[in-house]
């Protein structure tokens, strides 16, 4: 049985629930980053809150890789999806050769696994195109 692992701690939680991606927000001026920071760098404030960020958003911009990779199977798609909270995630996309991209496209956020090495299952976040979203 392999072991379940984040592909890096402290960006998100997941689990049989629904899971989100963590951020923090600066309770001076308001700034939402992700990932989360113990300052802002926005005013350079230390009062810095814990937030859980929305699971849907819109793609802003994104590629597809045509380039080799050690851990996923080429074309993949990578782009950065605008959350509610004003913040810009970069993910990889999943679902585009399902349903096209185009900026704009209302995405949802998913955990998967991303790839395995060894004893492990490395998860992670990625985005998918919301079925039967227009940009």
């Amino acid at each position: 049985m392999k072991t379940i692992v984040p592909f890096r701690e402290g960006l998100f939680e997941s689990g049989a629930e629904q899971g989100v991606l963590l951020g923090s927000r600066c309770r001076q001026c308001g700034q939402v980053v992700f990932p989360g920071r113990p300052s802002c760098l926005n005013c350079l404030g230390e009062e810095i809150e814990p937030v859980r960020l929305g699971r849907r958003g819109r793609l802003y911009t994104y590629t597809i890789v045509h380039m080799p990779s050690e851990h996923f199977p080429q074309p993949y798609a990578i782009g950065w999806v605008e959350l509610p909270e004003g913040v810009r995630v970069f993910s990889q996309l999943k679902g585009w050769q399902e349903q096209p991209l185009k900026t704009g496209l209302e995405m949802d956020l998913s955990f998967e696994t991303l790839w395995e090495a060894e004893d492990k299952e490395v998860i992670g976040y990625v985005f998918r195109p919301v079925k039967g979203a227009k940009a």
